[in-house]
């Protein structure tokens, strides 16, 4: 059962917002509208993972998305959360073109853009574990022990 639905980021709704008002010729159109459309990519590589999730039994998982919580004055955010009797699964979703390579050695990871680009990322697998530990930090405060 999907417990929390995902929606549009708000940095999506702004950055078009603010297209929409910005003349085309200003000097920071393109770098918001690069940010925009890397947004977007990022927002339809989770939307295209719902419609396997949606396959899950509604009576065994609950399932959040985009979730956003606490520990103290500190956020940590999740692309997806699956929960069941058994297990807490996150996912980190990522969509991207070219070709990744993953260097466990810096814990980053290099997409080499279809244009021959590199761009660097934290390693997902690195932002996952992280967001596991701030997960089981958040349930135990909580009274929940894993």
């Amino acid at each position: 059962m999907i417990i929390k639905k995902r929606t549009i980021p708000i940095r999506i709704q702004k950055n078009d917002a603010l297209l929409r008002r910005m003349p085309k010729n200003h000097k920071v159109r393109a770098k918001i509208e690069e940010d925009l459309a890397r947004r977007w990519a990022g927002y339809r590589g989770e939307a295209a993972l719902d419609f396997h999730l949606s396959k899950l039994s509604e009576n065994e998982y609950m399932i959040f998305h985009g979730i956003r919580l606490t520990n103290g004055k500190y956020f940590f955010q999740i692309d997806t959360l699956i929960l069941s009797a058994k297990f807490a699964l996150i996912l980190e979703v990522k969509n991207f073109s070219g070709t990744l390579f993953f260097d466990p050695q810096f814990n980053q990871m290099i997409q080499t853009t279809l244009n021959g680009e590199e761009r660097g990322y934290p390693h997902p697998i690195e932002q996952a574990n992280l967001q596991a530990e701030e997960l089981k930090k958040w349930l135990s405060k909580r009274g929940f022990n894993l």
